[in-house]
């Protein structure tokens, strides 16, 4: 096929969306669909390369995976080689036995499959995953051991029945990414059939399913367009955006737009593409993809924190000298070994399956040892990690949700109270997501003291905020609907409100106006309110592995001085409680707060974020005074 330099710029329009959405800048907050324009490119260049051999009648499936093989695995075994190495040194036993499970996954072609039982690509642990990136590899892997296969049945009859059957399985995918992006948003993310249609979106551009465009103004609107789409797609869409879905249509169609206006002729778009600095990017591109996330992890964890934007910079810098180098010394002499240099054998289908096979057992057979021996803990003698409690206590699956249980599994007030029941005293309901369930063991210890009951209703992921939508928990909105009810047939008179706040704020201005709402509703209805403030969150998983590690019982919040002001805005009229003072030293010149995570009875967390028992205690304790509240506050 003839090479179309335009195809690389719009490879460097992808890494640069993914690039500087993964080094946070906020700007490019839809960064991530640079995946499925990514997406939508392969499908047409492998579209491209079968329909060429096809045409030809020089098609085979040994020859597919050669260079197949050839362009993706050296630098993706490369990196994973590094990033183990470095993972030994760097990461915890529990963190390296994580990581060790992926580098298998990764290994095989199934790492998207791994993450999709494990963690939501936006959870705080898996940021912290040094190959959580490879999830993209995993389905376009899967893609291509797919793909040819059903191809190869369907040769005898010819490029139209090949149309018809990749747009019927195009349509059944996204119809499927559609239906699943609501009740199962974490397997429409990561899984091969909900993504198959963005990469057959190319393959049918490839087979000549859209007519050439024959004007040269219907390809410049054509490829504006397509730019158009792109570019609102990373500036506009977020985190918290229901995705795939629909809303992959922006990336898709906009790649699709911008490829097929190229294949017709030059545009504008297209020359833009094509610039040379654009195109070598563009070269670069899967160099980058593969090494970047593994530095910025590497990064953050030894820092402790998230980086400052001088960091970033030199970072990014790094990243792109790195890229460099392994086009260079790596992709290149892989992908067009010469024979001059001894490397005839190695054209032969039989010694590159061989030699694969090799590398897959090697670093497979990593990923296995690093399981079995549950991270190699003897790198340290010393390490004795501690069992933290406090999530025991949380009732999960009765009065803490989980994520796939409807509302109708909360058991009700009876089941759900905290502390014993104080006749003619008022009831509050303690509502939101596992940032309020981890007061219930604080609240545990004080309950029998204060002028009211408690009920817990809480849910993972869940935030106090009636109408709306999370996209990675189906059933929130309709638990939080359900409150007005649960207050009207018990009496509620005060409603205690805690969350994860930064995640709901910092992704959607709306879901600040909606909590607003929230707050007003209640209180015209004369229910008092309390607002737990955010609680510090940080970059480890572990506690005890960062003390150990790190040699400080103290470390940076990755929550803001700022995530404050604007809960405070959104809640005026109830009584705020800022709880992040109990344990954070603010400073003014500094956007993140340095926090305490022990003292000599134990941990105040238990996790990322996560009060533990000891934590939740001290901290409910301390702010009873201001929950024990006078009369004219609670009382008739």
């Amino acid at each position: 096929m003839t090479y179309r330099p335009d195809i690389d710029g719009l490879r460097a329009v992808s890494i640069l969306s993914v690039l500087l959405f993964h080094a946070k800048f906020s700007l490019f907050s839809g960064g991530y669909i640079g995946v499925d324009v990514f997406f939508v490119i392969s499908g047409y260049l492998i579209g491209s390369i079968v329909l060429n051999d096809a045409q030809r009648g020089t098609f085979s499936l040994a020859g597919f995976y050669v260079r197949r093989i050839r362009r993706i695995l050296p630098a993706l075994f490369a990196a994973l080689a590094v990033t183990a190495a470095l993972a030994l040194f760097l990461l915890s036993p529990q963190e390296l036995k994580s990581f060790s499970q992926n580098l298998a996954a990764t290994t095989l072609f199934s790492s998207n499959i791994i993450y999709y039982l494990k963690s939501s690509y936006f959870e705080n642990a898996a940021e912290m995953s040094p190959l959580l990136h490879t999830w993209s590899l995993g389905v376009e892997q899967q893609f291509y051991i797919v793909f040819p296969l059903a191809l190869l049945a369907l040769l005898p009859y010819g490029r139209s029945v090949w149309i018809a059957v990749l747009g019927a399985a195009a349509a059944a995918s996204f119809a499927l990414s559609v239906f699943l992006v609501r009740d199962h948003p974490v397997a429409a993310f990561y899984l091969l059939p909900p993504r198959l249609w963005e990469l057959v979106l190319g393959a049918l551009l490839a087979f000549g399913a859209v007519p050439d465009f024959r004007g040269r103004a219907a390809r410049e609107l054509a490829s504006a367009l397509g730019a158009a789409l792109i570019l609102v797609g990373v500036f506009t869409l977020t985190e918290a955006t229901a995705f795939p879905g629909y809303a992959a249509l922006l990336p898709c169609l906009g790649a699709a737009l911008v490829i097929h206006a190229g294949r017709s002729g030059p545009t504008a778009v297209g020359a833009l593409l094509t610039l040379r600095p654009v195109v070598f990017i563009g070269l670069i591109s899967y160099s980058m993809y593969i090494w970047h996330w593994p530095l910025m992890v590497f990064a953050r964890f030894y820092k402790g924190r998230d980086l400052t934007t001088k960091e970033t910079l030199i970072l990014l810098a790094v990243i792109a000298a790195v890229s460099v180098l392994s086009w260079r010394l790596i992709e290149i002499p892989f992908r067009k070994p010469r024979a001059n240099l001894g490397a005839e054998s190695g054209r032969r289908p039989s010694t590159v399956f061989a030699r694969t096979g090799w590398a897959m057992a090697g670093l497979a057979g990593v990923g296995l040892l690093g399981h079995l021996s549950n991270g190699l803990p003897q790198r340290f003698a010393d390490y004795a990690p501690q069992d933290i409690s406090g999530r025991e206590l949380y009732k999960e699956h009765t009065c803490f949700l989980e994520t796939d249980q409807p509302p109708e599994a909360w058991p009700g007030m009876e089941g759900c109270r905290i502390g014993s029941l104080k006749a003619e005293a008022p009831t509050a309901l303690l509502w939101g997501d596992s940032f309020a369930a981890h007061y219930v063991p604080g609240l545990q210890t004080v309950a029998d003291t204060l002028p009211f009951n408690i009920v817990q209703y809480t849910a993972s992921g869940c935030p106090p905020i009636k109408d709306l939508s999370v996209n990675t928990r189906p059933n929130c909105q309709e638990f939080n609907r359900r409150v007005d009810e649960i207050i009207d047939r018990n009496g509620i008179r005060i409603v205690i409100m805690a969350a994860r706040w930064e995640w709901y704020m910092d992704t959607n201005a709306l879901d600040l106006r909606r909590l607003h709402e929230t707050v007003d509703a209640l209180l015209n209805r004369g229910i008092r309110i309390v607002v737990l403030g955010q609680s510090p969150v940080f970059r480890f998983r572990n506690p005890y592995d960062h003390t150990y590690f790190m040699k400080s019982e103290r470390a940076y919040s990755i929550t803001g001085q700022a995530t404050d002001q604007p809960l405070i805005t959104a809640t005026q009229g109830a009584r705020f409680i800022d709880t992040s003072d109990y344990f954070c030293d603010p400073d003014p010149c500094k956007a993140l707060p340095l926090c305490r995570i022990r003292d000599d009875q134990g941990f105040y967390f238990l996790d990322q974020g996560h009060f533990s028992a000891h934590g939740s205690t001290l901290l409910v304790q301390s702010i009873q005074e201001v929950l024990r509240a006078p009369d004219q506050t609670y009382g008739e």
